[in-house]
């Protein structure tokens, strides 16, 4: 949908100057979709490479914002993802007359939710000719289309990081595979307050970023989900401060850890749970393996 600003200060071009084409999604897999789709089976290690084509009446749009034959327009695909809250871009290019093309490729580990992609027109410098009306700042946005792509259920997701063990001292440097970093804050953002570091150090790791459709990838990575929702479920149970009757706003660390906790054991207290973990741990890891699933079957 081409984005116009009622009032910017300054000229822009006419709708028929520049016509977008359809954005595609390629994963790393090889499955190609167009944007407005939902990407089927979806993982967070599989990195995506977006593309968007689009024509530009170089000389008319020039016109229409008066500014001089000498201009410079760049073009730029900026993305946000919904689930973590990053954001990125792809490579400035040099708009010419003609067919045009942007273009991001996008790690799997920074995406969840809905990918939010918006593809920008801006003057690269000041024209000295341009007339009085003309955009003049650089940077100045002359032109812009959205699109957006569902990856998985609307729900925040935490960053995945990778990172070397070695080199941040995370686990003295040993071939530790990840870490889950939780935060205490209850009325922080749960995404804010999560990271799973990655620890590229590790072959395994390694080979899960690389080949994320291996057959042991796909044990690999299930089981690391597995892992972080258990890590999240024992520091729900021994979070002093934690209450499940609190009402905590959506999207905060509280809500996600009462909500974990209610999913995997729907009819006990906190009370309960803790004193089932301090009788019997062994049984209680069962019991989060029960609710949660190891691997998938």
């Amino acid at each position: 949908m081409t984005s116009r600003p009622l009032s910017v200060g300054f000229l822009l071009p006419a709708d028929d100057r520049l016509v977008g084409g359809e954005a595609t999604i390629t994963s790393i897999d090889g499955y190609t979709m167009l944007a407005d789709e939902v990407i089927p089976e979806w993982d967070y290690f599989k990195n995506l490479t977006v593309q968007w084509p689009f024509a530009v009446d170089l000389a008319g749009f020039l016109n229409d914002c008066s500014l001089t034959s000498r201009a410079r327009l760049r073009g730029v695909l900026a993305w946000q993802a919904s689930g973590t809250g990053m954001r990125g871009a792809g490579p400035v290019v040099a708009i010419t007359d003609g067919e045009n093309l942007v273009a991001a490729d996008i790690p799997g580990h920074e995406l969840g939710g809905a990918l939010h992609l918006r593809l920008r027109i801006v003057l690269a410098e000041t024209d000295p000719g341009a007339g009085p009306l003309a955009p003049r700042r650089p940077g100045s946005i002359l032109w812009q289309d959205a699109a957006s792509v569902v990856l998985e259920g609307s729900g925040s997701r935490f960053p995945v990081v990778q990172t070397s063990f070695a080199s941040s001292g995370i686990a003295d440097g040993r071939p530790a595979m990840w870490y889950l970093s939780c935060g205490t804050d209850l009325d922080s953002s749960d995404t804010g307050s999560i990271r799973l570091y990655l620890n590229t150090d590790h072959q395994a790791i390694t080979s899960l970023l690389n080949s994320p459709d291996g057959e042991r990838s796909r044990v690999l990575a299930d089981f690391m989900r597995y892992d972080a929702a258990r890590q999240l479920v024992l520091h729900a149970i021994g979070h002093d401060d934690l209450d499940l009757d609190a009402g905590y706003e959506p999207g905060t660390l509280g809500d996600l850890l009462g909500n974990l906790l209610r999913r995997c054991f729907p009819s006990g207290t906190l009370n309960e749970l803790r004193g089932d973990r301090e009788s019997d741990p062994g049984e209680f890891e069962a019991r989060i393996q029960a609710a949660l699933g190891v691997v998938n079957g």
